[in-house]
């Protein structure tokens, strides 16, 4: 019997391969040739990504998912979102192991995806990092995981620290806080402060900006064109990581033109289509689960999702800093409460929605501080409500039995 240690040297070896995505990439798109084209992209852009963080040919950036995407672009680095390597971690039923490995260094209160990343980083399976970038923005989770990163790859560390208000001398603070970002990340990682290559991203953000506007508009159509499950997957994937670069406009222009062929054929992703669901929070469980072959059992359609919410104004590219502030400070996540209750409630009337589903997170503070109060908002409007606790990607935390009972019990409420 093959001694398990030698196997995980030999998977970490592949891993570490920048031709190992060369030659993935036929096979997979193979296996995906009868996926829509949007997610053909999306398993692309990932292979190519990869490849080229452990080619390092170009430094290497390790940030949150809550640091704009225009930042990487711009400064032309290869850009590292350690939650997204979780997910994917945990979709191909992998996440148990790395997240044992970090509950020996860390405590058991964060996040599964950061330590599920933590443990992917002490066997030695991620891209070393040249330089590490947070932001303070929703996650709290993320600091004290950069931080930790920082001391174990002896890298770097830079912090964007968003203030709470939206005040004008916030805008002020902001700007000033992301230009001063920008020059130490060029001056640490030796690359030229180009002004004029964030004007080219942040063009290029418009164009993506566009084509996210028009996917929305077109999934308030009745019955559901889009599934829910596949929003919190390759669609948000896309919105955290690849606005700003070459990928986004092809991705959101051909996802766009499937969802448009199915709206005009007036087919929704369900044969009968009877209640309308809004998932709030950014992510799903990405483990093999029945939430939402249960949902659809019962013929409900999560007909949108908050992680795809396009809260951000339209970039001025001749004002690239003053762009990206604004971009920040418009995240109806942060700051009171009440403006992610206005964005719930314009995406309630826009998407005919029936009933809510707030998926809280294990580890998550932003997921599940806001939910309670978000539940009795939404009660005193009489729109059935389900607070759905869960875990994204430690298995251990689902629970088949008590997760199908509460979903039965939510949409007996919308009968």
């Amino acid at each position: 019997m093959v001694d398990k240690g030698f196997r995980i040297k030999v998977l970490r070896k592949f891993v570490h391969l920048p031709y190992t995505y060369q030659f993935l990439l036929p096979i997979l798109v193979f296996l995906h040739s009868k996926e829509n084209p949007a997610y053909r992209i999306w398993v692309r852009f990932l292979l190519n990504t990869f490849r080229e963080a452990y080619a390092h040919r170009k430094p290497v950036v390790w940030a949150n998912s809550f640091l704009p995407s225009e930042i990487h672009y711009g400064l032309d680095v290869i850009p590292v979102l350690p939650e997204i390597i979780s997910a994917l971690v945990t979709y191909l039923g992998w996440s148990e192991r790395p997240i044992s490995k970090a509950d020996t260094r860390i405590s058991t209160d964060l996040c599964t995806f950061y330590r599920c990343a933590l443990g992917l980083a002490l066997e030695n399976f991620l891209p070393r990092p040249d330089l590490l970038l947070s932001s303070s923005q929703l996650c709290d989770g993320a600091n004290k995981f950069f931080s930790t990163m920082g001391q174990l790859y002896q890298c770097p560390h830079l912090l964007l620290d968003p203030p709470y208000s939206n005040h004008p001398r916030s805008h002020r603070y902001m700007e000033e806080q992301i230009e001063d970002l920008l020059k130490q990340a060029s001056q640490i990682l030796s690359l030229p402060f180009k002004k004029d290559r964030f004007s080219l991203v942040l063009n290029r953000s418009n164009q993506a900006r566009q084509w996210i506007d028009k996917i929305n508009q077109l999934r308030q159509s009745i019955p559901s064109p889009f599934p829910g499950s596949e929003g919190l997957s390759y669609l948000s994937g896309m919105n955290f990581y690849s606005v700003g670069s070459i990928w986004s406009i092809p991705f959101f222009s051909l996802l766009h033109q499937e969802i448009e062929k199915k709206v005009s054929s007036k087919k929704g992703y369900l044969p009968k289509e009877k209640y309308r669901l809004l998932w709030l929070h950014h992510v799903r469980p990405y483990y093999k689960n029945e939430i939402f072959n249960i949902l659809s059992s019962k013929d409900a359609a999560v007909s949108f999702e908050e992680a795809n919410y396009l809260y951000w104004p339209f970039h001025d590219s001749s004002q690239p800093w003053k762009s990206l502030a604004e971009k920040i400070l418009s995240n109806v996540w942060a700051g009171p409460i009440e403006r992610r209750m206005k964005a719930i409630d314009e995406m309630i009337r826009s998407y005919s929605i029936h009933g809510v589903i707030h998926f809280s997170h294990w580890g998550c503070r932003q997921s599940c501080g806001g939910a309670a109060i978000i539940g009795d908002y939404l009660k005193q409007k009489g729109i059935p409500y389900l607070t759905l606790p869960g875990d994204c990607a430690d298995p251990n935390n689902y629970s088949p039995g008590q997760t199908r009972t509460r979903l039965e019990a939510f949409i007996e409420m919308m009968e």
